[in-house]
């Protein structure tokens, strides 16, 4: 299928049993095994929620998704540090609600083609809805591993805790010895725009 054309039709549906998986396959392994044995035992657990995404019946990706806080303390920005303290003054050591990512995987005939991002951008619009007519959240947090850093940090604008800095100067040596060490990342819900792209 054509990536414009998926990007057109695809549409976001909960996991269930009656899904076929078996065809699905990414660049990790662990994001596949995670769909394939463990997703919908973690998601009847109540630990998470994971949705396929779908196009023409095909499942080309899928994102999981469960609730989080980030201390603020861990923020990198110390501006949006020093105003959301003065906004609600607390403490460094207080947490800030958040969704997290858990997993978000593209299927690897699809995937480095925008296909992610373009998913990415219509989850972050779902979550800052929500987080207006259902439940308060401010941020966004992912669990992104090593290999994916540059897509969540440089294409879509999530920042790193700032106890992380000095360590992912050394970004490329750690892909290369452990590409799945994973690294906490956050998004400001302030900071998407609701414009269509």
């Amino acid at each position: 299928m054509d990536i414009e054309y998926i990007k057109e039709n695809y549409y976001f549906e909960i996991l269930n049993e009656k899904h076929d998986l078996s065809n699905f396959e990414c660049d990790s392994n662990d994001l596949t095994n995670f769909l394939k044995n463990d997703a919908l035992k973690q998601q009847d657990m109540n630990l998470n929620l994971t949705q396929l995404v779908i196009c023409d019946n095909e499942i080309v990706g899928f994102f999981s998704l469960l609730t989080d806080t980030l201390k603020l303390k861990t923020l990198e920005n110390n501006n949006l540090k020093k105003e959301i303290k003065l906004e609600l003054d607390i403490s460094e050591n207080n947490e800030i609600p958040a969704i997290k990512i858990g997993r978000l995987a593209i299927d690897k005939k699809y995937s480095k083609k925008g296909l992610g991002s373009h998913i990415l951008r219509n989850i972050l619009l779902s979550i800052l809805n929500l987080s207006k007519t259902k439940v308060g959240l401010r941020f966004v947090t992912v669990d992104a591993y090593a290999t994916s850093l540059n897509f969540y940090v440089k294409k879509n604008n999530f920042s790193s805790r700032k106890s992380d800095t000095e360590t992912l100067k050394k970004i490329d040596k750690i892909k290369k010895q452990n590409p799945n060490r994973s690294f906490i990342l956050y998004l400001d819900l302030k900071d998407i725009n609701c414009s269509k792209d």
